[in-house]
């Protein structure tokens, strides 16, 4: 079913242009304008090219730190039912598991900026489709790619944090899936249930905070009321984190 949408509020195509440094300030401070400003200009380099280079700022020190072995352990010790059945097997059957994993793992993170457009491609057909056809909005595919770019932002701070985490903390205990301590789940003990950690790790301020953005970016690109952005996108999350939670609770 979708709603009908927003008339467009005059203050949006009102507002002076901005330059690209003040469109990456201000979708910390006020997003809106930064949102308001792609339905003028669709550039989204800036932002992008922060997002590559504090990924691949972590990227870089983590395999300067860990190393592929170091990097496969901590892979492996994410799944602490997985990790003791790999533990059991024979040291052959060990090495051979800790190159592989160390191997792709080590690649994955030096091809993170085509992961990532990747990534950033396929999140925004699915907002240009959603807000369009669900919500019955008016928005482009280069518009909606944009607003991903720009909502991705606060991305910037896991790579900083995790950064300074790998250089302060404990290597070896260090968790290559949850590297800062932004959600409860980052806190619980290795023996809590996999069910309630893969619960308590999706409530992450990281995750939340871009999809609070996509929500807001998209709802004013495509001209709908921001309230059924976020339900959309807000609804979406939590049917994916209950059947990420029921998988861990199935499989565990």
């Amino acid at each position: 079913m979708s709603t009908s949408p927003l008339a467009v509020p005059e203050g949006y195509d009102a507002q002076p242009p901005l330059t690209e440094a003040e469109r990456v300030v201000d979708i910390f401070v006020a997003p809106s304008k930064t949102f308001a400003d792609i339905r003028r200009n669709r550039s989204w380099w800036l932002p992008y090219l922060l997002l590559v280079v504090c990924g691949m700022g972590f990227s870089v020190t983590l395999v300067h730190k860990l190393g592929p072995g170091g990097i496969a352990d901590s892979a492996l010790r994410a799944n602490p039912k997985k990790y003791e059945q790999f533990k059991q097997l024979p040291a052959e059957q060990q090495a051979s598991q800790r190159s592989i994993v160390g191997n792709i793992t080590t690649y994955s993170l030096y091809a993170f900026p085509v992961i990532q457009i990747a990534a950033l491609a396929i999140t925004a057909l699915l907002l240009w489709g959603g807000f369009n056809f669900i919500l019955g909005g008016s928005s482009s595919y280069p518009e909606m790619f944009a607003v991903a770019v720009f909502a991705s932002l606060p991305s910037v701070f896991r790579a900083i944090l995790g950064t300074i985490t790998l250089f302060a903390g404990d290597s070896d205990t260090f968790n290559l899936q949850d590297p800062v301590g932004t959600n409860p789940g980052y806190y619980l003990s290795a023996d809590t249930a996999p069910w309630l950690h893969s619960l308590l790790s999706s409530i992450d301020l990281l995750t939340l905070w871009p999809l609070f953005l996509m929500a807001l970016g998209a709802a004013i690109v495509a001209r709908v009321k921001p309230a059924s952005g976020y339900a959309l996108i807000f609804g979406v999350w939590l049917v994916f984190v209950l059947i990420k939670t029921g998988f861990a609770a199935a499989f565990s």
